[in-house]
């Protein structure tokens, strides 16, 4: 009796101890095929997978939960196709923090910047109740449309394909929705951190690059999550960006107050941009709903109280009778101003860099 209970207690030993050595994020490769190409532009979503009789496979639109698992794609402007290059799956409830084995950040780094002398990363977060398709094929569209091929020439812009359905009716799950989201985001945000972090790597390839990120509407709820549940784990602020934008924002407007969400964003960016539109109709009537004023449409409280690395750019002025559409949200993509002022944001990057460099030839 001994003897079985010793053995039956060393094989669950066993077991636990090869479950604790599983890797915390695993990395699948769907195409050997890993090579992008000028057209193709990279995206990652954590919506699930649904597989068509004839072997084709599209993303599902509804019943996104919590998948702890993101897809890493491209999307081809030629072709309007897509294609998926990794699986990254997240084995546990918690944020990853352990070193990532086949971090693809590595080949689009390798691709973009050595191949193709690009220096300059952004990455979209984009709002809740979005299709699929108006998220990646249509966004995609709509961003070279309005922004030229000179735009994809100077930068590389990924896009994070999140929410649930294309339905206003179900807004109210768009809370509860911004949560999963931030679980699966934090996949992501790993790999970045992980990959910035890699001082034995940088010392033999180039670090001349700048990294920015765009929260727009329920994005950055999706955000605010993210930091929360990161402070909550007591997984330290890392500074991986340049530059934070929020636009259209449906966070709280006490989100930079000390104790609160983003108060020590200066970990983790050096530049955090409020963009502050009063005729968004939209976060009205959010704030009427939830009886919480928004700091999209009111701005952060005590602005005068923010430290200098917050900007509150208020762009009431430049909002036309065709940003209107949306309802006053959906300015993003619409106008050109705002386009300019975000173009000239990537010129001033590269300049910046090419000055820098420049300064250290003297």
């Amino acid at each position: 009796m001994f003897f079985k209970i010793n053995f039956v207690f060393s094989v669950l030993v066993l077991l636990l101890t090869q479950l604790g050595a599983k890797a915390q994020l695993e990395i699948t490769y769907f195409d050997t095929n890993k090579q992008w190409e000028p057209q193709k532009v990279p995206f990652f979503t954590n919506r699930p997978i649904e597989v068509n009789p004839n072997g084709s496979y599209n993303f599902k639109n509804s019943s996104t939960d919590k998948t702890n698992t993101l897809y890493f794609c491209n999307y081809n402007f030629e072709t309007d196709s897509i294609g998926i290059n990794f699986r990254a799956v997240n084995f546990s409830d918690s944020y990853p923090q352990e070193k990532v084995k086949h971090n693809f950040l590595y080949q689009l780094y390798e691709y973009q910047r050595l191949e193709r002398g690009i220096k300059n990363f952004y990455f979209i977060v984009g709002g809740y109740g979005k299709s699929f398709d108006k998220q990646v094929n249509s966004y995609m569209r709509r961003l070279k449309t309005n922004y030229g091929d000179s735009l994809f020439n100077k930068a590389s812009i990924s896009v994070f394909a999140w929410g649930t359905q294309d339905k206003a009716y179900k807004y109210y799950n768009a809370v509860k929705s911004s949560k999963n989201g931030a679980s699966d985001f934090a996949i992501f945000q790993h790999m970045l951190d992980d990959f910035i972090s890699d001082d034995e790597y940088f010392e033999t390839h180039p670090k001349d690059l700048t990294i920015s990120i765009l929260f727009s509407s329920m994005g950055n709820e999706l955000f605010r999550q993210y930091i929360l549940n990161r402070k909550r784990q007591n997984i330290p602020l890392i500074k991986t960006y340049n530059r934070i934008s929020f636009v259209g924002s449906v966070a709280p407007r006490d989100a930079f107050e000390n104790g609160n969400a983003f108060d020590e964003l200066y970990k983790m960016a050096d530049t955090v941009d409020v963009y502050v539109n009063s005729k968004d109709i939209l976060l009205k009537l959010s704030s009427v709903a939830h009886l919480k004023n928004r700091m999209g449409n009111k701005g952060p409280k005590s602005p005068e109280l923010l430290p200098a690395y917050i900007n509150i750019l208020d762009i009431k002025k430049i909002i036309n009778f065709k940003d209107m559409a949306g309802l006053g949200h959906d300015y993003l993509l619409t106008n050109p101003v705002l386009q300019d002022e975000i173009l000239q944001s990537i010129n001033k990057n590269i300049n910046e860099k090419d000055d820098s460099r420049h300064a250290q030839h003297q």
